[in-house]
């Protein structure tokens, strides 16, 4: 199950997640989907996939290793769309606004020095994807 909550640690429950590497397989920008394979070791195969749904905000290169990801707290949920502009600080002023939008929106992040950061409402592992995906 992909943990959801706001400051979740390892939302996919992935042991030995060093031991993995990601690579960006596609985005579908009309449905804001953002498709990762995700192989084990020297592997030629995936051995998994991750989907993040609505995807509002994606920071990363097209490779990298370790497949450990959080959800940044609230804060930095809703700093992160100021510092994008995706909203503007008068949304600070209105608490329902700021709730209804970390109700909404998660900040999937890597805990490395140059962090891979994707803001999406949903994240889920799946074995396989869809043939128009795989190209």
């Amino acid at each position: 199950m992909v943990k959801t909550a706001h400051g979740a640690v390892n939302v996919f429950n992935i042991s030995d997640s060093d031991r993995y590497r990601c690579q960006v397989l596609h985005y579908h920008s009309r449905l804001s989907r953002l498709y990762i394979s995700v192989y084990k070791d020297h592997g030629q195969q995936p051995v998994f996939y991750l989907l993040f749904g609505d995807v509002g905000y994606l920071e990363c290169p097209t490779t990298w290793q370790g497949a450990l990801f959080n959800i940044a707290g609230q804060d930095a949920c809703i700093q992160l769309m100021l510092d994008a502009r995706l909203i503007g600080p008068a949304v600070l002023r209105f608490p329902a606004a700021y709730a209804s939008l970390t109700d909404y929106a998660r900040l999937y992040h890597t805990p490395d020095d140059k962090p891979v950061r994707i803001l999406a409402s949903s994240a889920s592992m799946l074995q396989s994807v869809p043939a128009e995906v795989r190209g």
